[in-house]
């Protein structure tokens, strides 16, 4: 107020104060930008436009890193319609500070970069990942329990220490560590796990295992033989690959010979994967020194008397004139590991003790020349037996025993082997093992006679029987003699004939022993052999390879991935973890039946003997074309986890022209690759003449007799709890005195 010219005071006229008022614009465009908290600017309606990486109303908070998400989530009315959500298709909220591209109600729309829509698709960008919460003070996600990194990316070990007995790794790594396999999914670099030290297990490999034994009530029965570990090792001078054959003179001198000198290690692996390696052996140690090895070794993991080795082979030729002595060169033996039981990993033999310079190699008596090619051979299954955890032929075939014969050359498309009467298969006995067998294709609708059965006839079903032929007690020789695996047909080779000379014919020969008897154990599981809707698809692999190459894709690709569903072109396909059977028995090239069309050869049969071993599919996988690919199928295949024991490398050509093949559900890739090769190459092209027999396991009766504390206690933090009546470290003793 001011004073008047008749003293009264008057009211300020601010109106009329310009200066003051310009004086104070600049303070109040200031108190502009401090209403978006310094991230912002002001815009119509009082409306603050928020900063990069600022949201809220007065842009006070932050945001947090966005990942894909590991559960997708619907947003919800996010527009404050109160109508149905809208769907995928319709973008809401365009321009927003934290979806500046705007967003939708329901779950997330996935686009390729052209703008187009992705199916079966998920794991959209989420801010924290949708598995924390966004401080917006500072701009950092708290992540829940389990998950970490800026965005809550990372699905951690539920201990980052395993316990000190394993490491983390993401899903991709583990893969990798597992046969090598690939793992390309969303999270293969999100998702982590423990992988444990042998010995330990769980999700944070905290707990201890306890030792494996057997469940003595497998083996009370005297008809029961235990599947134990079996290797074959052996060192030959035969068998170089490299360019210096024996008795090369550019090697050693003209008229000289080779000879096997040197020292190796036996690497043996416990049911835990953990490894162990023997004492240097000379290359011309016999079984007992082999034996004193194994059993020397770290904490009596192969106790004494737990292995047995048989000789296989040893043979000597004198050394040059001015030689001292003869000189080795074939070494073989066999070992069976009677008190390690279990599917272990096969052993190795370390040819390598001074590091990367082989410690086995030949010399020619004399001189100081060496030469290192030496091949050296471990078969983990060389008579067809390897150890088991779980049995899926437990039970036998009461009142069913015969010997078998070698099938005349006549008849060997269905077979290496028969019984009839002539063997000792009576018909009493005949009319039990029908029964026996019953069902092969798991469709019990579609069985016959008053037996109840399949007949599993010969190219006619794609579902033969398989069987376990173990000797029986007054012929095995001894508890580890447990016997083959077989597929069985009942029929004919000539198919005009009397149904009255129908026989049950073998894929293998297990004896060439005609008296010996042998009981018959089945299984409720389902043989397959792997077949498309056009023909059959066969095999080929060296002898001592795990990896099978196959004349068809055998992978089971999930649908609208790029593939077509295989299961609408094949009776089965491959995953790892199956199981698989590789008999000696080779389709014929003409009609695609079992066995070859001229017949296996007396030394296949002799062959077949070995080759029903039981293995596991560890990688399943698709090669790049080759240069070699359109003379020889090399670009499928199937790793199996032992070395295969025998020779399955032959080949024929393909004899399906690429339009008959591409006229029925093979997918573009496949379509397009037979079309440029065309009919005559696809025709000409070499593929192999094994069977595949996929065997499911799924339907079948088991009994997992090998297991922690022998399936006969409990495991508590390494030690074994045994049940009342069973005593011993791993309880495989049962005790009649026990309370």
């Amino acid at each position: 107020r001011r004073a008047g010219g008749d003293g009264r005071v008057k009211p300020m006229n601010r109106t009329r104060e310009t200066p003051h008022r310009a004086a104070r614009e600049p303070n109040e465009t200031h108190k502009t930008t401090q209403a978006c908290s310094g991230h912002g600017t002001c815009g119509t309606f009082d409306e603050c436009i928020c900063y990069p990486n600022w949201q809220e109303a007065d842009c006070s908070g932050r945001t947090c890193p966005f990942v894909p998400a590991h559960v997708d989530t619907p947003k919800g009315d996010l527009d404050g319609s109160a109508d149905a959500l809208s769907g995928t298709s319709t973008t809401v909220i365009a321009g927003s500070t934290v979806y500046p591209h705007g967003t939708t109600e329901q779950y997330p729309l996935m686009v390729d970069s052209a703008g187009g829509s992705l199916t079966n698709t998920g794991h959209a960008y989420a801010e924290c990942g949708n598995k924390g919460i966004c401080d917006r003070g500072s701009g950092e996600c708290e992540c829940f329990p389990g998950y970490a990194g800026a965005g809550c990316q990372k699905a951690t070990c539920a201990d980052p220490t395993c316990s000190g007995h394993g490491i983390c790794m993401n899903a991709q790594n583990l893969a990798a560590q597992d046969h090598d396999n690939v793992y390309n999914l969303w999270d293969a670099e999100v998702g982590f796990s423990c992988l444990c030290e042998p010995g330990y297990s769980g999700p944070t490999c905290a707990s201890k295992m306890c030792k494996y034994g057997i469940d003595p009530l497998y083996y009370d029965d005297d008809v029961m033989a235990v599947r134990a570990p079996t290797a074959r090792v052996s060192f030959s001078v035969g068998n170089l690959t490299g360019t210096k054959a024996v008795g090369d003179a550019a090697a050693f001198g003209a008229a000289r010979k080779s000879f096997l000198e040197g020292t190796y290690a036996i690497k043996f692996y416990d049911a835990f994967g953990e490894d162990y390696e023997t004492a240097p052996l000379s290359v011309g140690a016999k079984c007992p020194e082999v034996v004193a090895a194994l059993e020397g070794m770290a904490n009596d993991v192969v106790p004494k008397h737990g292995v047995a080795c048989t000789m296989r082979g040893y043979t000597k030729s004198d050394k040059p004139v001015n030689g001292k002595g003869p000189g080795l060169q074939t070494v073989a033996y066999d070992l069976v590991f009677e008190e390690n039981p279990g599917d272990l990993k096969p052993i190795e033999v370390n040819a390598y003790l001074d590091g990367e310079r082989p410690t086995v190699y030949l010399a020619d008596g004399n001189s100081t020349d060496q030469e290192f090619n030496v091949d050296i051979d471990v078969f983990p299954n060389w008579k067809g037996i390897s150890g088991e955890f779980v049995d899926y032929f437990p039970s036998i075939c009461h009142g069913v025993q015969f010997m078998v014969a070698k099938t005349p050359q006549n008849e060997r498309t269905l077979g290496a082997a028969f019984t009839d009467s002539n063997s000792g298969l009576s018909a009493d006995e005949e009319k039990l093992l029908k029964a026996c067998l019953g069902d092969a294709d798991g469709n019990a609708d579609n069985n016959l006679e008053v037996y109840n059965w399949d007949y599993g006839t010969p190219n006619s079903t794609n579902t033969p029987h398989i069987v376990k032929l173990a000797p029986t007690d007054d012929s095995k020789s001894g508890m580890y003699d447990a016997g083959t695996f077989n597929l069985v047909w009942y029929g004919r080779a000539n198919d005009n004939a009397d149904a009255s000379t129908n026989k049950f014919y073998f894929s293998g020969l297990p004896t060439s022993d005609t008296n010996k008897k042998f009981a018959v154990f089945p299984t409720s599981g389902v043989a397959t052999v792997l077949a498309t809707n056009k023909t059959a698809v066969t095999a080929r692999f060296d002898r001592g390879a795990t990896k099978v190459y196959t004349s068809y894709d055998t992978s089971c690709p999930e649908l609208g991935i790029g593939h077509i569903n295989h299961e609408t072109i094949m009776n089965a396909c491959l995953n790892k973890g199956d199981k698989v059977f590789l008999f000696n028995n080779r389709f014929d090239t003409a009609d695609a039946g079992y066995g070859d069309g001229d017949g296996l050869t007396d030394a296949e049969v002799d062959q077949s003997a070995t080759a029903g071993n039981m293995y596991e599919v560890v990688k399943v996988g698709v090669d790049a074309p080759s240069a070699t690919t359109a003379t020889t199928e090399d670009r499928f295949y199937f790793v199996v986890d032992k070395a295969i024991n025998w020779d399955g490398s032959a080949t024929a050509a393909r004899s399906t022209s690429s339009s008959s093949l591409t006229d029925n559900g093979l997918n573009a890739v496949e379509a397009a690759w037979l079309s440029k090769l065309g009919d005559s190459a696809t025709v000409s092209q070499l593929i192999g003449l094994q069977t595949i027999v996929k065997f499911d396991t799924s339907t079948a009766e088991s009994y997992e007799y090998v297991a922690q504390c022998s399936g006969r206690g409990l495991c508590n933090e390494g030690n074994c709890e045994c049940f009342a009546g069973y005593t011993g470290d791993n309880c495989n003793l049962q005790s009649a005195l026990a309370s």
